[in-house]
């Protein structure tokens, strides 16, 4: 809330006057983010260019991409998932991408500055986001977390996980925690001894878990004390922690994925989308945007830019997924791996996750019952 009215604030401020009336259609998401790309990119854009960007809010789901790309009146640039575009540029409905158009101020190579993967055939990846762990500083008294084995030590760290009702990625979490190193995560899920280790490492926490599976679910149980310890999603927990001192975040074993630019074949004004993507992918601009939103962008030479939150000042180094010290052993998400391996660990999730809700359905049945019981046993005063 606290971020999403800063973002607001800074709102109030309106660029000069585009020189001239052209316009780009960008379909791009909501809420705090796209606010900040408003900041960041879209009202810098059309001062220095005066072409107008206009925005397509849609849910990020592919149906929708697709229609947005496909109708009468499409789109000239997306922001898109890694697995969205790598779907869209594999059903060869995205423009193929220049990488010398990427080249930095200095005549350097875009391969040397942005991180490995963020420039593909078909997009450039903007920002990162991550699934991280996040907890409570005063859920425990004998030391505080300091890896990613601490989801699983409940003997240590006392109280209650909060997982996804998702196999994707809690999986991973699951090896992670156990001590398989991020390189070696998805060729040890490949194997059914891998399988076997990441369910034996779930069931060591199965009695202490509740799953969720909305966004928001994981930062209140935490803020509540419903829970201790949770997965959630790094921007949602960087809003949390400038709020309350208490919570923390595990960057140790963060799960990362991507947002990139893309431009759709059916654009009508491919040269200025990619003058946009070359505007929106420079390093002052990726760290005006992470400097608002706590994502991390995909370009080294961005991160010693961002500095402080403009309006709250926080230093957002420590929040920022692709920072140095926050992205040693950082996991990228394969989706295309869940897409070609993930049905029988899909299933398998399904039943041990209902046997985790039917297990604590019980446990509130029973405390229930047993509070029924107190009541009726306690001796009610003479009238």
């Amino acid at each position: 809330m606290l971020i999403a009215m800063a973002v607001a604030a800074a709102l109030g401020g309106h660029p000069e006057t585009a020189r001239a009336q052209d316009t780009l259609s960008v379909a791009t998401w909501g809420g705090a983010y796209g606010r900040a790309q408003e900041i960041a990119l879209f009202e810098p854009f059309a001062k220095k260019t005066g072409t107008v960007v206009a925005t397509e809010i849609y849910d990020g789901k592919l149906p929708k991409l697709r229609s947005l790309i496909e109708s009468g009146t499409p789109v000239d640039v997306v922001d898109v998932s890694a697995g969205a575009l790598s779907t869209l540029c594999k059903d060869g409905l995205l423009e193929t991408i220049d990488a010398a158009a990427l080249e930095t101020e200095g005549g350097g190579s875009a391969g040397d500055d942005f991180f490995t993967g963020a420039v593909s055939d078909c997009g450039v990846a903007s920002v990162a986001w991550s699934t991280a762990v996040a907890f409570d500083r005063n859920a425990f008294s004998k030391g505080q977390p300091e890896n990613i084995s601490a989801l699983l030590d409940t003997a240590r760290f006392p109280g209650k996980r909060g997982l996804p009702k998702n196999p994707r990625r809690t999986i991973e979490l699951a090896l992670l925690a156990d001590g398989v190193p991020p390189e070696t995560v998805y060729s040890e899920l490949t194997t059914a001894e891998g399988a076997d280790r990441a369910f034996a490492a779930l069931d060591k926490i199965k009695n202490d878990v509740f799953l969720w599976d909305k966004a928001e679910q994981p930062i209140t149980w935490l803020l509540e004390d419903k829970v201790a310890m949770t997965a959630g999603y790094s921007g949602r927990i960087f809003r949390a922690a400038v709020g309350d001192r208490n919570v923390d975040v595990l960057w140790d074993g963060q799960i990362y994925d991507l947002d990139a630019w893309a431009i759709p074949k059916t654009s009508e004004n491919k040269e200025e989308a990619m003058r946009f993507i070359r505007f929106a992918t420079a390093p002052e601009q990726l760290a005006a945007q992470a400097r608002l939103t706590s994502y991390g962008p995909m370009r080294k030479s961005a991160l010693e830019l961002v500095g402080t939150h403009p309006i709250i000042g926080v230093d957002m180094q420590k929040f920022l997924p692709t920072a140095p010290a926050n992205f040693q052993k950082a996991l990228k998400f394969d989706d295309a791996w869940w897409d070609q391996n993930g049905a029988a660990l899909t299933q398998r999730f399904a039943i041990w996750a209902a046997e985790v809700e039917a297990a604590e359905a019980a446990r509130q049945a029973e405390r229930k019952a047993k509070e029924a019981a107190e009541t009726e046993s306690t001796p009610k005063a003479a009238p």
